[in-house]
């Protein structure tokens, strides 16, 4: 996620877009971001997630159940023009990540989830990308620098780790959950304890 939000060359005072923001990789985005001085939105869906969210940092909150236009509610909140960046954590958003740049010129669109291979296509009309200045840039691992970053961050307070431990009885519901969309950050298996 580190090497994601310097990928971007986003900035302090930058509003930057976590779909997917409430859960395990995007509450992480959420944290640095509002370390790194950016202005973090999340979408996503759920109270647990609103709650955890906001308290880990996201300046708005937008649940794609409650609201028919996302789009419109990020533009309204991020000064009436869009995003200037967004940071695909939940593949399922690849369809309309373009759209939460909204009116801003050189947004960026980082691509970190993975969705199972030929089953989204990410794009628009090129003159879109030509007029907008818009690049959509890839990220997939970071460096030994990026960890030393963000473990500054978490010693100096600005990064807390959210996940829950459960025993392996928990392990199937578990995977339900997480297939429904209903875990709040992440939850670790412990092996060792039923």
């Amino acid at each position: 996620m580190h090497r994601a939000l310097i990928d971007s060359g986003l900035k302090a005072g930058n509003w930057v877009v976590f779909p997917g923001g409430g859960g395990g990789v995007g509450i992480q985005g959420v944290q640095l971001a509002k370390a790194m001085g950016m202005r973090p939105i999340v979408v996503d869906s759920g109270s647990a997630k609103k709650e955890l969210s906001t308290k880990m940092g996201a300046e708005h909150f937008i649940d794609f159940k409650e609201h028919s236009d996302v789009a419109a509610e990020i533009k309204k909140v991020a000064d009436g023009v869009g995003a200037h960046g967004v940071l695909v954590t939940a593949y399922q958003s690849y369809k309309d990540s373009i759209s939460f740049i909204g009116d801003r010129i050189g947004g960026k669109i980082m691509c970190i989830a993975l969705p199972p291979a030929g089953t989204i296509m990410l794009g628009t009309d090129p003159n879109f990308f030509a007029f907008k200045n818009l690049s959509i840039i890839g990220t997939l691992v970071g460096t030994m620098q990026d960890t030393a970053a963000t473990l500054d961050y978490a010693r100096r307070g600005l990064l807390k780790s959210i996940s829950e431990v459960r025993g392996m009885s928990a392990f199937p519901e578990s995977v339900q959950q997480l297939r429904r969309g209903e875990i709040a950050g992440r939850v670790v298996i412990d092996f060792n304890k039923e």
